[in-house]
Order: structure tokens, then sequence, then C-alpha cells
């Protein structure tokens, strides 16, 4: 009997403790940190076993506008831009968590565990850190951040006339309130990003800059595994190569070339799709490469051209600007503030390749591979297969904003060695087919 009594009253101190617990946690705020530098701030709210720690209420219909409600009824989005669901318990006087992470951007499992004010968590693919903190207010000045950015670009956007159109005022007007309003870094960043997509220009938009890390060095041999480049030998006449990103130095994708023309071939695939671009200088080793004669790829028009100039100049006259190439690639850094444009040029390579070319695209290959894509296309030295690219192409450049932001602007617009415009429309395939037929369509148009 006596046991029994104690035991009852050990549940019931239990429980209360537990109730306790639970109220001191429920309704605080928590400061976090993702992805090493990017800082949320959260709620949590605790009842009846089921927790949810969750951004500023209303965020993202805030930030999508019109299409909130028909992407909350398919499921695509949540209420807020961070939601952060599960169970939880208590293990002494730590509070356990477990569920899942959802944003405007992933899903992620989450285990995380709150001891005092502090909170640690480990994702499927990253690491949450926090401490307790006392309000909701803003983890920094958003609306201070959002009007550098919006100086810098109307200072150095490459035409200033685009700045009178009226997609650029009802941006500007847009971030300048949502920046009043966000709570923190990943909602800032969503906020201005996600109005981007109705500017009449792409290379736009702001980054969280990444923690710094530790180099290592590079092994630039073609026979060692590397992320950004793949060959493979299809059969004894086709060789499909991967090139996954154009971020990259032109050392990095040169042996790849080398182990290219060390092999015997009829024909030779490029796969570009999912590639987003990356630097010229990385491009230029390939197309030299699959290029029988000089090719002319197009000017870069600078701010002080349109500064002075009202209309575009003919293809004829694109040779009277500074050329750049591979050896005088400085040029697309200090040119474009120099210089009222640049015209690329790429000269053959001496072992240059003589088969037959396939380049395998979708909607994602963009930036770099699409003036590249463009020209092989119209100089017929290859097929292109898949679907239209991105429509991203113009030069970009990163401007350090304040705290960890960075702005990433076009800064010169371009223009196809026959006068075309490649950004906001992209380039059409030769062969138009579904992405995940591309390789096997082309198989097939060699077969034939």
């Amino acid at each position: 009997m006596k046991k029994t009594v104690l035991a009852v009253i050990f549940l019931m101190l239990t429980v209360s403790l537990l109730a306790q617990n639970t109220r001191q946690l429920n309704g605080t705020y928590w400061r976090t940190t993702i992805s090493g530098n990017t800082d949320l701030l959260l709620k949590l709210n605790l009842k009846g076993g089921d927790f949810s720690l969750t951004s500023r209420k209303g965020s993202t219909k805030a930030i999508i506008g019109g299409k909130y409600f028909m992407a909350r009824l398919a499921g695509k989005v949540n209420a807020t831009t961070i939601q952060i669901k599960g169970q939880y318990r208590f293990d002494k006087d730590t509070l356990i968590l477990t569920g899942k992470y959802m944003s405007l951007s992933s899903k992620q499992d989450f285990n995380g565990k709150i001891h005092n004010t502090e909170l640690q968590a480990a994702m499927t693919n990253n690491v949450m850190t926090g401490y307790r903190v006392n309000d909701n207010k803003a983890l920094a000045d958003y609306k201070a951040i959002a009007a550098e950015a919006l100086q810098v670009t109307e200072e150095n956007l490459y035409n200033p006339s685009l700045l009178q159109s009226e997609q650029w005022k009802t941006f500007r007007k847009k971030v300048t309130s949502l920046s009043a309003k966000v709570k923190d870094d990943y909602e800032f960043e969503k906020a201005f990003n996600v109005q981007v997509g109705s500017l009449p220009f792409s290379h736009y938009g702001i980054s969280i800059q990444a923690p710094e890390k530790q180099s290592t060095a590079v092994n630039n041999t073609a026979t060692t595994e590397n992320s950004k480049f793949e060959i493979k030998q299809i059969n004894d006449r086709t060789v499909l190569f991967n090139v996954k990103t154009f971020s990259a130095t032109a050392s990095e994708i040169i042996p790849y070339i080398d182990s290219l023309k060390a092999r015997s071939f009829d024909n030779l695939i490029i796969d570009l799709r999912y590639n987003g671009g990356g630097t010229i200088a990385s491009a230029l080793p390939l197309v030299s490469y699959l290029i029988n004669d000089t090719l002319y790829g197009g000017l870069f028009l600078t701010r002080k051209y349109f500064s002075s100039h009202s209309t575009i100049p003919a293809p004829s006259d694109y040779k009277n600007f500074p050329l750049f190439s591979e050896a005088s690639f400085p040029l697309i850094i200090e040119g474009i503030h120099k210089h009222n444009g640049l015209c690329l040029v790429v000269y053959p390579d001496p072992d240059n390749y003589k088969g037959n070319v396939y380049i395998l695209t979708n909607k994602r290959t963009a930036s770099t591979c699409e003036p590249l894509v463009y020209g092989l296309k119209q100089n017929k030295r290859a097929t292109i297969v898949g679907e239209r690219t991105a429509g991203a192409m113009l030069n970009g450049e990163r401007f350090k904003l304040e705290g960890k932001f960075n702005l990433w602007m076009p800064t010169a617009d371009y223009y196809t060695a026959d006068g075309n415009k490649i950004d906001k429309t992209g380039v059409e395939p030769n062969v138009i087919v579904s992405p995940n037929e591309a390789l096997e369509k082309a198989l097939s148009e060699i077969g034939k």
C-alpha cells in the first residue's frame, strides 16, 4: 500500500513537472542557424505530445501572393516558409523533438533536443543549432539590406532604361514592402528572389554567403572521379561526355578534353541537361575542341554602351569591339567596366574533333551553356536534342551587401553572332524530345 501511494505521488510529480516544462517552453521564440550561415526565427508550440517550430505566420502567402491558395490546395507549400512538425517528449529536463522539416525549397527528417536555452538538431542534409530569444524581432535590418540591393542595381544594371519599366517599378515596390515585414534570413532571401521572375532580365537575385571552408587540393587528372565532368564510352563509335557544370577552371576541363583526344570515335554526345552554367573560361576549351574554324560567339554590351546608345549594333559591327578569347579572358572582368562592349571569339584547337556532335539540353540548360549550344547549332556543327534551354544568358557579377548577403546581377547584355537575344527566350533544339528520352533519341539519330 505504501509503495502504491509513493508511486502515485511520483507519477503526479512527474506529470506536474512535465506540464510545468511544457508551459515554460510553449510559445517561445528560437533563433536558429541552418546550412552554416542562414539564421531562422522560429516559434515553438507544444500541445498534447505534438510540437511545431514555425516561422512568421502568413509568411508564405506574403511571398508568393496570388499563387498561394492554389499552391496550398495542391499541397506544394505550407502556411509558413519554415515548418517543423512532429512529436515531443521529455527526458528528464531535456525536450526531445522528432519530426519533419519543411521549407519552400526542401523536406528533411528532423531530430532535435532542447536543453535549458539551447537547441540542437540533426536533419537529413543539415544541422540546426540555436538558442532561445525573448521576442520575435527581426534578426536583421532587412529593409536596409533591400534598399542597398536596389541602389546597387540602379547604379550597375547593364541597361539603365530597364529601370523605367513597369516590371522594375512593381518589383521595387513589392520588395521594399516585404523587407519591412520579414523576420529572418530565409524569409528575406525568398521574399526577394520569388519576385525576380517578373523582371525582364535574368541573373538577378540575392544569396547568403556560405561559411568559409578549409581549402583542399584539387586533382585535375581526367582519370580521377570528378563530380563536374564524366566520360563514358557508349560503344566503339560513340562517346558520352557529361558536363554537369561550367563552374570550373579551364585547367579542370582540359584533362578531360585531352582524354577525348586520345580516343578514337565517330560520334560525341555532350550532355548539358541540368547544367546551370558557370564561367566562359571553362567552356572555351571545349568549344575550341569542337569547331573547325574561327567562331565569333556573340557580343556583350555594357552599361557604358547603353548610357549613350539607344539601338543595338549590327552584327557586322561586332568586330569593331574589343575581342576576348581564352588568351585575353581578363577582359571579361575588366572590360565590362571599361568598354562599350566585348566580342567573344574562339579559335579552333589544332587537334580539334572532326566527328559528329550531339548536345543534350533541357529547360535547366542555362547561362554559359546557351551561347555554346546556339553557336554550334547555327554553324551546323552540332545537332541539339532535348527541349528549349533556360533563356538565362547575361554577364552576371556578385556585389557584397551588408552583413552576410550577396547580390548577383547582370552587368552586360548578350547578343548572338547573328544579332539574336537568348536571355528570356532560350535556344530551340533541332530535335525536340522529352529530356528523359534525349540520350536515347540521340543514339537513334546516330543509328540513322
